[in-house]
C-alpha cells in the first residue's frame, strides 16, 4: 500500500513540476518572440528613413525582452523579480506602442503587430499564474 501511495505521490509531483516548467517555458518563448519581433521593428526602422524615430525604442524593447527571459530563467529569481522585470517590460512595449499609434503609418503598425502578439501572450501567461495562485490561497 506505501509503494502504491508513494508512486502515486511521485507521479502527481511530476505532472505538477512537468506542468510549471511547460507555463516557464511557454513564457520564455513568448519573450524570446517579443524579443526577435522588436529586433525586426529595429532592424526595418534603420533601414527606412521614415521610421528612423522607432530605432532606438524597439532596441530598448527588444534588451527588455532579453532581460525578462533571462529572469525568468534565473534560479535564484522570485516573484517579486519576475514583477519589476514585466513592469519593465512592459512600460517600454506601451511607450513604443503610443510611439506607433501616433505616427499613423501602416508599415510600422504591421511590423508591430508581431511585437503586440507576442507581449500579450506574456501578459496573458502572467495573469494566468496569478489566478492559479489566487485560487490555490
Amino acid at each position: 500500500m506505501n509503494r502504491v501511495l508513494l508512486g502515486l505521490t511521485a507521479s502527481v509531483l511530476a505532472i505538477a513540476l512537468t506542468g510549471c516548467v511547460t507555463s516557464g517555458s511557454s513564457m520564455s518563448s513568448s519573450a524570446e518572440r517579443l524579443e526577435r519581433s522588436s529586433y525586426v521593428l529595429e532592424r526595418n526602422s534603420r533601414d527606412d528613413g521614415v521610421r528612423a524615430g522607432f530605432h532606438t525604442d524597439a532596441l530598448a524593447l527588444a534588451e527588455e525582452a532579453r532581460d525578462f527571459r533571462r529572469t525568468l530563467g534565473d534560479s535564484r529569481a522570485d516573484n517579486r523579480d519576475l514583477r519589476a522585470a514585466f513592469g519593465d517590460l512592459s512600460r517600454r512595449y506601451h511607450a513604443l506602442r503610443d510611439e506607433v499609434e501616433h505616427s499613423n503609418d501602416r508599415d510600422v503598425a504591421r511590423d508591430f503587430a508581431a511585437v503586440t502578439d507576442a507581449y500579450l501572450d506574456i501578459e496573458r501567461e502572467l495573469e494566468h499564474g496569478r489566478k492559479d495562485r489566487y485560487a490555490r490561497d
